[in-house]
Parts: C-alpha cells; sequence; structure tokens
C-alpha cells in the first residue's frame, strides 16, 4: 500500500510540474542579426559547444553527474540537467562564418549576423 501512495505523489508532481529538458531559449530579430538568448544558469562555460553546421546552429552541453548526486533520490530535479541540445534551422540571410556568443550571468547569448543585401543589378541586354 506505501508503494501505492507513492505513486500517487509522484503522478501529482508529474502532472503539475513539467520538467524541461531544454533551457528556454528567446529569438528575436534585428536590424543587424538575429539573437538567441539561452538561459543556462549552473553550466560552466567552457562545457557549452556552439556550432554551425550545414546552415544549423547547434547548442549543446555534457557534464558528468556529481558523484553525490547519484547517491540521492529526487522527488522534482528541475535544476539538475546538465546535459542538452538544441539545434536550430539558420535563416537564408545569416552569415554563418561570423556568429559570435557570449556568456554572462547564467545568459548564453548568440549574435547570427545578417549578410548585407544585395542590390538587384540591371544587366542591359543588346538586340541583335
Amino acid at each position: 500500500m506505501a508503494n501505492n501512495n507513492n505513486n500517487s505523489y509522484n503522478d501529482f508532481f508529474d502532472t503539475f510540474f513539467t520538467v524541461s529538458k531544454f533551457p528556454p531559449v528567446d529569438i528575436y530579430e534585428n536590424n543587424n542579426g538575429y539573437v538567441i538568448t539561452a538561459e543556462l544558469a549552473g553550466y560552466d562555460e567552457d562545457k557549452i559547444n556552439i556550432y554551425a553546421e550545414k546552415h544549423v546552429l547547434h547548442i549543446s552541453s555534457h557534464e558528468n553527474e556529481k558523484k553525490e548526486d547519484k547517491d540521492k533520490k529526487y522527488l522534482i530535479r528541475e535544476r539538475s540537467v546538465k546535459s542538452f541540445e538544441r539545434s536550430f534551422t539558420l535563416p537564408e540571410d545569416a552569415e554563418e562564418e561570423k556568429i559570435s556568443a557570449s556568456y554572462q550571468k547564467g545568459i548564453l547569448s548568440v549574435f547570427i549576423p545578417k549578410k548585407p543585401k544585395e542590390e538587384p543589378k540591371k544587366i542591359a541586354v543588346k538586340i541583335n
């Protein structure tokens, strides 16, 4: 019977508390480019990986669980997710070679500059 109560307890938390494995992000555009900001509080900067490949931006971190965490039985564990992978398809006008990032106070900011707009070329065609 105690096991039944434990399941009800877990079901309660599963119903009312949704734990995401992905850090929340905001994405916005301005005249110069696109910005992705992600909440990564508690992540070590040197363990955050960012790269662009085939017009997709990848952000990830993989950290090992601490020994003291393995000895605990968590009922809710929202703050401890240390491994994640997120991918974002880049817009056509993104200048992938010039993507930059900064990390301050647990917020990762990735700046994706826009390619300069090319003015349409006017080509005169001669009549033979």
